[in-house]
């Protein structure tokens, strides 16, 4: 059978069909073809790292607060003093660094607009501040409040102290953190402002050595030398030296780092009060602080060998 055109019976539906799945395939191309062009680009350029901060400054870690205890060695140096005028007002110099280091520093935690919502926020208790709002600032949000608190941190948060950061950089951190709440901040400490002018303008300032926690713990480790327990006399042993070390010793593998790490071993008195002090911890016996000279002179001379005549502990 066919349609007055002469077209077989059904040719309509058939066409129809075939225009849909036409239409749905062109869809799915279509959009595959903007997923390749528009957001693989954006997470591309999401996950590309950081720019390195300017060179007088040393690295910190992408990621912000979390991971400033793996942020790159760097060589401690003494900074000549500041001229106060130059950063404790704001500027456009100054904010514009500040932002950059914001970025570099702090926004994993804090947020792009300093709200506290970061992309590390959720993993830290207490939350990171939120800096648009006045409540809940531990140290204040004045200028000098702010500037303590990237220098020294905050115990019990994850907000670190920022000291390897210049002073003058940590003055552009002060001016960007405070320039993210609109909120009245108050009247400044006369007091406090010139305290901290002084600080610049007075005497320069130290940065200390850095290198990655991870690093100094490898180096323990390695310079950790392995200290054999202290050997305990036998029971056949009677003198009055094996007796008085059965008396002094508690614990012989403390005991063993305690005489290990013993300085001033020609020194049997320094050496008495120390292992008294730190008595059972250190691993001898809370008895030895009742010991008199002699009988130091004794136990001092059997573990670390001193020769010398002790004097009165």
């Amino acid at each position: 059978m066919s349609d007055e055109k002469g077209r077989p019976s059904g040719w309509g539906s058939e066409a129809k069909g075939l225009a849909n799945r036409f239409a749905i395939g062109s869809g799915v191309a279509v959009t595959f073809l903007l997923f390749g062009l528009i957001v693989i680009p954006a997470l591309v350029r999401e996950r590309r790292p950081l720019a390195r901060p300017p060179s007088d400054q040393p690295a910190a870690a992408s990621v912000g607060w979390l991971d400033q205890a793996e942020a790159p060695a760097s060589k401690g140096r003494d900074l000549p003093p500041v001229d106060p005028a130059t950063v404790m007002t704001p500027n456009p110099k100054l904010l514009g660094r500040g932002e950059v280091l914001f970025k570099q520093n702090c926004s994993s935690c804090h947020g792009e607009s300093g709200q506290g919502n970061g992309p590390a926020a959720g993993t830290l208790n207490p939350r990171p501040r939120n800096f648009t709002q006045p409540t809940d600032w531990k140290r204040g949000f004045h200028v000098t409040d702010i500037f303590t608190t990237i220098s020294t941190g905050v115990k019990g948060t994850g907000m670190a102290a920022f000291d390897f950061i210049m002073p003058a950089d940590r003055m552009a951190l002060v001016h960007i953190v405070r320039s993210l709440g609109s909120f009245d901040h108050g009247a400044e400490d006369l007091n406090a402002l010139e305290a901290l002018a002084n600080q610049f303008r007075s005497r320069g300032f130290h940065i200390p050595n850095r290198i990655p926690v991870s690093l100094a713990i490898k180096k323990m480790v390695k310079e950790q030398v392995t200290v054999p327990p202290l050997q305990a006399p036998s029971a056949e042993d009677k003198s009055a030296s094996a007796e008085l070390l059965r008396l002094a010793i508690a614990d012989p593998t403390r005991a063993a780092r305690t005489v290990a790490a013993t300085a001033n071993r020609n020194d049997p008195v320094a050496v008495a009060r120390a292992w008294a002090a730190g008595a059972p911890d250190n691993g001898f016996a809370p008895a030895v602080a009742g010991l008199d000279a002699a009988q130091w002179r004794e136990i001092v001379r059997a573990l670390v060998g001193t020769k010398e005549e002790a004097r009165q502990p």
